[in-house]
């Protein structure tokens, strides 16, 4: 079906843009112009769809009016969808619209008019989204030196933060982040909950893990996509789990178009609402948590004041992998940006919320059978070795949870890191899909 083609090219193209020479020179770098990018490409080619057959109300303000003579048959809103989605990719990725012509070729046009309609519907959406905010710098070196605070990851001395003005963008379904994704204040530094987090963090995310607790790491890696070469970024990998839900590529076009759509719209929100509270309280990773946490290290000597932490000055966490390195041996990492909440929690949540409340399901009751692009036996770590390959079958309540506790075996989260983020992910989802029903 037609928004599978679309939805595979946007996933092809993501894959792509994370992987250029040089390294780290994606067009829509980080998992939040990502998320930005897939919606609009959806959001186009469900319109455009929706205007044609009239099967339901288009999200844009203002759409192209139909060409005289077009009908409203399914095959002719394919079509348009089609026109939408490619020319959205290629407004969004122009450095491969060469790719992108070519897979359009392979289809041919049986109606230029509906194509060329769904081209009109994807430039209205890359006109009223040009100045929603993601035109701003999205990187900086601001950091504070105090206690609690994000700085960079000891091991790449010169990471710059990235997304500080990310939550200024205008989201895609909620009316205000604040009011529609509300998001609690961390626990304090020297707060009994955040010393239990440290000490789990301190024994679950270390860099030993595979030696020690080779189950753990497996979860770690699984849903990592720390924007890798050939793999991308959290957005990717769930558009690929949604895909696999047993049952999904028997669903009727319509309701393809409608799941993938608002999925995307809703993981475009999470990145927004995410980046958002990230940087309203700039809570620190753990690397530099516990590296600093003791009186007389880090840059003031204030230490995290917390009698239920145990600093280890030379601790180093399993890290983001850093998958199919271009060059190696290659370090992993902690993201560039504040911790709480997780982006990695909100994204998945906010997608597996909204995808099982539009299968009128639970998520515990939503079927997937999964092979990761980390584990696919052809991927390889960070020395070059490969990968083996692993097919896991697993609901979406445990994808949530997984993916959750994930981020802490690779010792870059805390929990309520991932706590904070399935609450605002799970806010998203509920206002979003009432607006695909």
């Amino acid at each position: 079906m037609n928004i599978l083609l679309i939805n595979d090219l946007s996933l092809q193209l993501v894959a792509m843009d994370f992987s250029k020479s040089p390294p780290n020179t994606p067009t829509n770098g980080g998992p939040t112009k990502t998320s930005r990018a897939l919606a609009i490409i959806h959001l186009a080619a469900h319109d455009a769809y929706a205007q044609v057959t009239k099967k339901f109300t288009p999200k844009i303000k203002s759409i192209p009016p139909l060409p005289a003579g077009l009908d409203n048959k399914e095959e002719t809103g394919a079509i348009a969808l089609l026109g939408a989605g490619f020319r959205a990719a290629t407004l969004l990725y122009p450095d491969a619209k060469d790719f992108i012509a070519q897979e359009a070729a392979k289809l041919g046009k049986s109606n230029e008019a509906a194509f060329k309609y769904g081209e009109q519907v994807a430039e209205a959406w890359i006109k009223q989204r040009a100045a929603d905010g993601s035109q701003l710098p999205q990187l900086d070196s601001l950091f504070n030196q105090e206690p609690g605070r994000h700085r960079p990851d000891p091991q790449s001395p010169g990471q710059q933060a990235l997304g500080r003005t990310w939550g200024q963008v205008v989201p895609f379904a909620l009316t205000n982040v604040e009011t529609d994704a509300p998001l609690g204040v961390p626990p304090a530094l020297n707060s009994s909950e955040y010393a239990e987090a440290f000490c789990e963090v301190i024994e679950d995310g270390r860099d030993n893990l595979p030696e020690e607790d080779p189950e753990k790491a497996v979860i770690g890696l699984f849903w990592a996509y720390d924007g890798a070469n050939k793999i991308g970024v959290p957005p990717r990998l769930y558009n690929q789990v949604v895909r696999a839900i047993t049952g999904f590529k028997e669903l009727a076009h319509e309701k393809q178009i409608r799941i993938l759509t608002a999925a995307n719209v809703a993981m475009a929100d999470a990145g927004i609402a995410a980046w958002l509270w990230k940087y309203r309280y700039d809570v620190w990773r753990p690397v530099v948590g516990i590296r600093e946490a003791d009186a007389g290290w880090g840059p003031t000597g204030k230490g995290d004041n917390n009698n239920g932490t145990e600093g280890d000055p030379f601790w180093l966490p399993l890290g983001a992998p850093n998958s199919n390195p271009m060059s190696r041996p290659a370090n992993n990492s902690t993201p560039g940006f504040p911790a709480y909440p997780s982006g990695h929690a909100t994204f998945g949540a906010a997608c597996f919320e909204t995808v099982a409340a539009l299968l009128d399901k639970k998520p515990e009751d939503v079927k997937v059978n999964f092979v990761s692009d980390e584990l696919n036996g052809i991927t390889t770590d960070n020395t070059g070795t490969t990968r083996p390959k692993y097919n896991l079958s697993f609901n979406l309540r445990k994808a949530i949870e997984d993916n959750n506790i994930s981020r802490i075996y690779l010792g870059v989260h805390w929990r309520f890191d991932a706590d904070g983020g399935e609450k605002v992910g799970k806010a998203i989802a509920k206002k979003v899909a009432s607006l695909y029903r």
